[in-house]
Parts: structure tokens; sequence; C-alpha cells
């Protein structure tokens, strides 16, 4: 009765942490990935979008050439801040 005035509900739970979201799985391993991350954690694949450095384009980072233009893309491809693919 007690817990019942001062408002307390022992089947009531709070949750003080919300699980995080998967939107999508790693397009490489598979692995569920949450909305914010830029790496994979399981295969280390990096999840922003890159810029061509030839048209400017976004690019995966994972591409061998860039589809607009062709030029060939290497792991100095200047990545896009806060774009994620």
């Amino acid at each position: 009765m007690w817990c019942m005035l001062m408002g307390h509900n022992h089947g009531e739970q709070h949750a003080s942490h919300a699980a995080p979201v998967t939107l999508r799985a790693c397009a490489h391993c598979g692995y569920s990935l949450q909305a914010n991350f830029a790496y994979c954690p399981n295969c280390g694949l990096g999840l922003r979008s890159a810029a061509c450095p030839s048209c400017g384009q976004a690019v995966d980072p994972a591409w061998k050439s860039c589809p607009f233009c062709g030029t060939a893309l290497d792991a100095s491809v200047p990545a896009l801040a806060g774009h994620a693919h």
C-alpha cells in the first residue's frame, strides 16, 4: 500500500538506455551495423561515402573505379564528412 501512495509501481520498468538501432548490414561481411558507424567493427570496411577526385560525385570507398567518369579510385579518395552510404 505504501508503494501505491508514494507513486511506485513495481510492475513498471523504466528504460534508462534505448537499445541501439540497427538499420543495415555491412555490404562486405553482413555484420549488423548501427546508423552512426563509420567503419564495420567486424571487417573494417569504411562505411562513409567518398568523393571521386576527378568528377566529385559521391562514391563508395570500396569501389575500384568511379561509375560516373571511370577514374580509378584508391585509398586516398577523400571522405565526405557526415555522409553514410
